[in-house]
């Protein structure tokens, strides 16, 4: 691909670049806007569905995250080591969570019959209805941030593009 030289400005469009008279790069406006938008979302949703989770059910989205792995998992229990895997948290940050969890009796800590140095999480009844009603709660606070600003196709747009970066994702969320 050539490069184009735009007619209103000094500068050079390569693919997603542009330099400007100075030879510093740039992102074009249209990835700029994709990118920063992203980040900018997320960063967004994210405080309003934590601050809603909190106030209605005194959890985080890690913690929600949390409580629903060990309720997908094979009698409610992972090793906090596959929980920090599979969350992209540190081992240490799991560990923090799970506190406070335990605390309130939503899990337990229970040592690993197998590997006397494993320590599991086990979801306990208790967790599994918080986990329940704060699902709905976290549905709901999506709908209305997020999903109601967009049409279907918009959606499925998203969906589709997504699905590059995570193609498991569709999988790993319950209907």
């Amino acid at each position: 691909m050539s490069p184009q030289t735009s007619t209103q400005t000094d500068t050079t469009t390569v693919g997603c670049q542009v330099n400007g008279p100075d030879g510093s790069a740039q992102w074009n406006p249209s990835y700029a806007g994709a990118w920063i938008g992203l980040l900018q979302t997320h960063r967004q949703l994210t405080r309003e569905l934590d601050a809603r989770l909190e106030a209605e059910h005194g959890l985080t989205l890690s913690g929600l995250e949390l409580l629903a792995r060990l309720a997908a998992a094979p009698e409610r229990w992972l090793r906090l080591s596959t929980v920090a895997t599979q969350t992209g948290l540190s081992l240490s940050r799991v560990s923090r969570i799970v506190d406070v969890l335990e605390e309130r009796g939503l899990v337990e800590r229970r040592h690993c019959p197998s590997d006397a140095r494993a320590i599991n999480a086990h979801l306990t009844d208790a967790g599994a209805v918080l986990l329940r009603e704060a699902e709905t709660t976290h549905r709901s606070a999506a709908q209305t941030s997020f999903f109601d600003r967009l049409s279907p196709a918009e959606v499925q747009t998203l969906a589709a593009v997504f699905a590059r970066f995570a193609p498991d994702a569709a999988a790993t969320c319950p209907g």
